[in-house]
């Protein structure tokens, strides 16, 4: 099927592939946090805890630039966000390598590349296939989403072997290189539309006032964003952060519980893709809250895995596969249902809600442990939030062909 498709539509494939690289090095930055730590304590000497406040500022950028991100898609395309977004991703990595005092961390690290991240984040995926596919969309964003979860590992695979042979200061080098070579692929090889000229974007004619009343007046937004909410809750929130301390706590080893983590990102990448390619050709809204009522039973799962590491495998690997199948679903219904010419401010609110959801969990997920000390609560609250969000997914109207954006006459 794939070089049919490619046959039909080989630009548009290319910026499938631009958008995975892109996100391959987005994420694959955000990961090599950890990586990096214990070299940066020994030189320049900052501190983990330092670290991890550059890592959280990291989100919290995201989660502020990534409407006006969205926005600024709509009005220019994915051409010029894209290009800047990665030049400001490549000019944090680079400065980290020069710097030395703990607020250059916080500047290079946390400013520069949390901005880069929040243009080079899923919105612009999402905006950048609707503009070049009328069919396979669904499939195309898996595709080009799973940049940020197959390609991660690569990239994490990579910078391991690279700050072992290297050092971190040119293994950082050679990935903003890379990022700064991607930044003027894009430049050239990304046009606005599939036939090279601008096309006409609801953006441009309407203020943002406009578009901000049409998205609030749009059911299938709410419901969306809403259940997003909780989407980013029970992945980047507790799932990401928790899940090593937990199986920890229920008597597995580091390397059992790393590994259950690394199955976890594989499937991830694979559900993804999987998705996407239903997202073409099922009932959008029910695919979604199967998804959401899947996680609701691997939550019951997840109780019950101390002392029982294939039942952890089976999670890390059931799990993996739901977490980020969500993305081409929900940009397949926006796509349809609010319209092509808002999509980038949509997805951008979308997706800051799903990492405002995510930093909810992480910090809930903390304060439980250290109530109780153990994370059982955690996953029942987990639970009942997720069953919400399918029934709330049901509710989602399906019509591919309705538009909340009017198009040109």
């Amino acid at each position: 099927m794939m070089p049919a498709a490619v046959r039909a539509n080989p630009h548009g494939w290319l910026v499938v592939a631009i958008c995975f690289v892109s996100l391959m090095l987005v994420y694959g930055v955000r990961s090599s946090l950890g990586l990096m730590m214990p070299f940066w304590e020994d030189d320049p000497g900052w501190a983990r805890d330092l670290s991890s406040d550059a890592g959280a500022l990291v989100l919290l950028l995201m989660a502020v630039s990534s409407p006006i991100a969205g926005n600024m898609i709509d009005r220019y395309g994915p051409r010029a966000v894209c290009t800047g977004g990665l030049a400001c991703l490549g000019a944090g990595v680079l400065a980290v390598t020069v710097g030395s005092a703990g607020w250059h961390l916080i500047l290079a690290y946390g400013v520069l590349i949390g901005i880069g991240a929040g243009a080079i984040a899923m919105p612009m995926v999402s905006a950048a296939v609707a503009t070049y596919f009328k069919t396979n969309q669904g499939f195309a964003s898996g595709v080009g989403f799973s940049g940020a979860t197959g390609g991660q590992f690569i990239a994490m695979l990579t910078m391991g072997a690279l700050v072992t042979w290297l050092g971190w200061r040119a293994t950082y080098v050679a990935v903003a290189v890379a990022i700064f070579a991607s930044a003027a692929a894009v430049w050239f090889l990304l046009r606005h539309g599939p036939t090279g000229t601008a096309e006409p974007r609801a953006a441009d004619r309407e203020s943002l006032r406009v578009r901000l009343k049409l998205l609030g007046s749009s059911s299938t937004f709410w419901l969306i964003f809403l259940g997003f909410i909780v989407c980013g809750f029970t992945t980047a929130g507790v799932i990401e952060v928790h899940l090593l301390p937990y199986a920890e706590i229920c008597g597995f080893s580091t390397l059992e519980g790393a590994t259950a983590y690394g199955i976890h990102g594989v499937f991830n990448m694979m559900g993804v893709i999987l998705f996407g390619f239903l997202a073409d050709r099922m009932h959008r809204p029910r695919l979604l809250a199967g998804l959401y009522f899947l996680r609701v039973v691997l939550f019951v799962v997840l109780l019950n895995v101390a002392g029982n590491l294939p039942l952890l495998f089976f999670f890390a690997a059931a799990y993996g596969i739901t977490s980020f199948a969500t993305l081409p679903v929900i940009a397949s219904i926006v796509a349809s249902r609010i319209g092509v010419g808002i999509m980038g401010l949509a997805m951008g609110i979308i997706f800051a809600g799903h990492w405002l959801g995510g930093a909810i969990g992480a910090y809930l997920g903390g304060e439980i442990y250290r109530l109780f000390a153990n994370y059982d609560w955690m996953w029942i609250i987990a639970l009942i939030a997720v069953l919400l969000a399918g029934f709330l997914a049901l509710c989602i109207p399906e019509e591919r062909a309705r538009q909340l954006v009017p198009q040109p006459a």
